[in-house]
């Protein structure tokens, strides 16, 4: 009987371990490359001139603190120019931005809602304003700069095989909640293990929505050519199709709060795991066939990329393995335990390099809770028909 049950535990294990083995040792290997790698980086005989563009819709509560950080950011205030663009704002977020000194744009088109449809908008608007700068930055108006952000994307920008950059984006609040904290773990991998992994392996860092710069004339040339849910992760896709690789500068900081409430959280993640969604539909077999057409370390460094799931699943797939090898037997449970072993040194390293505080380490206790809140989430969007619709996060004043 347990021979028959050993033999029908190995008809699902297979293709859990097959998938297991590439993810987790891809995994494995970025964590690794997160601690050998180094950020590109140039000599500057001047500071250039940047251009910091702030998309923004109804952010009036939020807009002061980014314009006040940019203010105080370690670069000369001649060479930057700050500009807003209020996108369909029915809040005084234009005024508030010009009582501030930003230069403001107001855009109404609520046919074209979403940040894609706005940065395009303003990028095609100031082509003659945007072609006097040498790079242009992006920033989410709800971040927080540091100081060195524009200093430290300049250094990586006078490097010459860089054209694009992405900042360390990371989050504000780690020790707020369990929620807050595994928020946090996700940026350090997804934001920083991930990015610097893949760059040290001859891949593409990738845009990660906010804390991006672009050396100005190809942003003009591109424009802001994506408008899905995930459209950072869509326009890098494109870049990288052309032979642009995204470069990646952890010194460079932008941080942000993760939402604490509910309501908040569950409309921000279906964002975002919408966006993953869509990405592989789209791109999943274009770059998997150049990547067969072209190999490269590049092109199949996105292939794995687009494999990795979210962490809560592969959480599960792993689980699920473990409980199925230990049926199958100790060779089969060792391979699977194995694999845990590389994706939880890949979470690991990026505590480690990130310094997470005692109380995000603590909350890992809370992973089972943490599963249970993403499966239904998971779930809405396999019942979910057509395209997800853009939807901002409420911020706190918004909800009760």
């Amino acid at each position: 009987m347990f021979e028959l049950l050993r033999w029908l535990a190995l008809i699902p294990l297979l293709p859990i371990a097959a998938y297991a083995c590439v993810v987790c040792g891809y995994l494995g290997l970025l964590g690794l490359g997160a601690w050998l790698f180094r950020p590109k980086k140039g000599p500057l005989t001047e500071c250039p001139r940047f251009a910091l563009l702030i998309p923004a819709h109804n952010e009036s509560g939020q807009i002061a603190d980014i314009l006040n950080a940019a203010a105080a950011m370690d670069y000369p205030a001649d060479r930057k120019q700050v500009i807003v663009v209020a996108d369909n704002c029915s809040d005084d977020t234009a005024d508030i931005a010009r009582a501030h000194g930003a230069l403001v744009l107001e855009r109404h088109d609520p046919e074209h809602p979403g940040k894609g449809e706005a940065l395009n908008w303003c990028l095609r608007s100031q082509e003659a304003l945007l072609r006097g700068m040498d790079h242009i930055a992006l920033v989410d108006a709800d971040m927080i700069i540091h100081p060195a952000f524009l200093r430290e994307l300049a250094e990586s920008l006078a490097h010459p095989d860089c054209q694009v950059v992405q900042s360390l984006n990371t989050v504000s609040n780690p020790e707020e909640t369990w929620r807050t904290a595994f928020g946090y773990m996700g940026f350090t991998t997804i934001n920083f293990v991930r990015p610097a992994g893949r760059e040290f392996l001859g891949g593409t860092a990738e845009l990660k929505g906010s804390g991006m710069a672009f050396r100005a004339p190809l942003l003009l040339e591109y424009g802001w050519p994506c408008n899905s849910l995930a459209e950072d992760v869509e326009f890098s896709k494109r870049l990288l199709m052309d032979g642009i690789l995204v470069r990646f500068n952890p010194g460079a900081l932008v941080t942000s709060p993760i939402p604490v409430q509910t309501a908040q959280a569950d409309v921000q993640q279906r964002r975002w795991e919408g966006g993953k969604v869509h990405i592989f539909k789209h791109y999943f077999g274009p770059v998997l066939s150049r990547a067969l057409q072209r190999p490269s370390l590049a092109n199949w460094d996105a292939v794995l990329d687009m494999l990795v799931p979210p962490q809560s699943l592969l959480f599960l797939v792993l689980a699920a393995g473990l409980v199925l090898g230990a049926i199958a037997g100790p060779g089969w449970f060792a391979l699977l335990a194995a694999c845990a072993c590389a994706a939880g040194f890949c979470i690991a390293s990026g505590l480690i390099l990130q310094r997470a505080p005692l109380q995000v380490w603590l909350y890992l206790a809370a992973l089972p809770l943490f599963i249970a809140w993403k499966i239904p989430l998971y779930l809405k969007l396999l019942a979910q028909k057509g395209e997800q619709a853009w939807q901002r996060t409420p911020r706190d004043n918004e909800v009760e």
